[in-house]
């Protein structure tokens, strides 16, 4: 990892940054947030553009997810042959992921986004399970929009220490993920209990609609509009 960031920071361009996370995204054994990190040293450094930076580290991102998810919605489970894609996926875990898809849908790209070496058979599983690109991409970059200002802003603060950080990416990688595990868990539990209540108050709603009909529509609730006439004193109905 060491070299990888000083690669980037060494050559480090707009161009390098995407390239490389395509590459990432088709599989190619390179961490994402080494990329991220190597882009915030380069922007803290006054080498590269913030702005521009975090732009070309979206687009890389971008780019490589929707080239992957294509090329499995394309090629179908025939994917599942590919020999890297067979090291990491074996049959086992790939009935487990198809089962997580099956089960939350979108949320499992959410979330898969924000783990190493689950990110990738992730994203070509949903592909070819049908969930649709515009959901696909949706999540996925709402993901990013958690995942990249984080691993920026530790190459920011640590651009001068490097090498002391990269020791620690494994624990703020899992840090990451159980933060994205419980944010996940939470909207599971807020949807959840907004469904319940909706579905209360509709049902109190549908209950008290016939007791209101009853009361007017069948001639035993109280008259408003021709009591006076039939019951006040003169009224033509009144007998002597």
């Amino acid at each position: 990892m060491d070299q990888a960031v000083a690669f980037f920071v060494e050559n480090g361009s707009y161009g390098l940054m995407i390239a490389a996370l395509v590459a990432a995204g088709l599989g190619l054994p390179l961490p994402e947030d080494i990329v991220m990190i190597s882009g915030a040293i380069l922007a803290q450094r006054g080498i590269t553009n913030l702005g521009l930076t975090v732009l070309a580290l979206a687009v890389g991102v971008f780019l490589g997810d929707t080239a992957l998810y294509w090329i499995a919605r394309r090629i179908g489970p025939a994917i599942y042959r590919w020999r890297w894609l067979a090291k990491v996926l074996p049959e086992s875990r790939r009935a487990w992921i198809e089962q997580r898809i099956a089960r939350h849908g979108s949320l499992v790209v959410f979330f898969a986004r924000h783990v190493a070496g689950f990110r990738g058979p992730t994203f070509a599983i949903a592909a070819i399970h049908g969930i649709s690109y515009p959901r696909f991409i949706f999540w996925d970059m709402v993901a990013l929009a958690v995942s990249l200002p984080v691993w920026m802003g530790l190459g920011w603060v640590f651009a001068d220490s490097w090498d002391q950080l990269l020791a620690y990416t494994h624990s703020a990688e899992r840090a990451i993920t159980i933060g994205v595990v419980a944010l996940v868990l939470l909207l599971i539990a807020g949807h959840r209990v907004a469904s319940i209540v909706m579905r209360r108050i509709e049902a109190r709603t549908a209950a008290g609609l016939p007791e209101a009909d009853a009361g007017h529509g069948d001639g035993t609730g109280p008259s408003t509009t021709d009591g006076a006439g039939e019951g006040g004193p003169g009224g033509p109905g009144v007998t002597r």
